[in-house]
């Protein structure tokens, strides 16, 4: 019962994260395009009807996988796709937690919006790029591994492994545009300010 559930949530958030996904990809052609492409979906999952019920749905979806995970760790003689499976999808119930919390707490605590700055933000910051690289490509190959894990065991092998590679480009592509490679990117003033105030707050200010 518990691996149906959780199948069944996951088709439901796919549809979000692999939109999301997308969006962020409008990246490419600047902070405006990409802050344009965010407020054109963002009335959706925003809506005081879809943001509970999106934000239910993640945690339940993280619970599931946690007590599937506990359960799949104990089993002996697990295969690459399995563990690679495991991995992500710790991985994912880590980066969903924190990202979630992170968006409510800038957008309701902090008086910001989760655009285009407040992620290109931390990879600006000197104190906190060191973290952030690795922290959003790790998410990215997490959801190309654990995509490919699940067709891997449906028996599509070649789709799998274009998953599970096709997550590479993607995260490189969020380096190059969020991190400034493309195009100068400097810290809104407000954001450096809302992250400076965040790293006083653990001491690291």
């Amino acid at each position: 019962m518990t691996r149906k559930l959780h199948r069944i949530t996951g088709s439901v958030i796919a549809l979000f994260v692999f939109s999301h996904l997308a969006i962020h990809l409008f990246a490419l052609a600047g902070p405006e395009a990409h802050n344009a492409a965010l407020k054109s979906v963002q009335w959706i999952y925003r809506s005081a009807l879809v943001e509970p019920l999106l934000i239910a749905a993640l945690l339940f979806q993280i619970g599931l996988g946690i007590r599937l995970a506990l359960r799949r760790w104990r089993e002996p003689g697990k295969s690459g796709w399995a563990r690679l499976q495991l991995a992500s999808g710790l991985y994912l119930a880590y980066f969903i937690f924190n990202h979630t919390g992170a968006a409510l707490y800038t957008r309701y605590g902090a008086g910001l919006d989760t655009n285009f700055w407040w992620v290109s933000g931390p990879l600006q910051h000197p104190k906190m790029a060191w973290w952030f690289y690795p922290y959003y490509a790790l998410a990215v190959l997490s959801v190309g591994a654990h995509l490919g894990a699940i067709l891997h065991f449906r028996g599509k092998e070649r789709a799998a492994r274009v998953a599970a590679w096709g997550a590479v480009p993607v995260a490189l592509a969020y380096w190059a545009s969020f991190g400034g490679w493309l195009f100068p990117v400097d810290i809104h003033p407000d954001y450096r300010d809302y992250y400076d105030g965040l790293l006083a707050m653990v001491g690291l200010g």
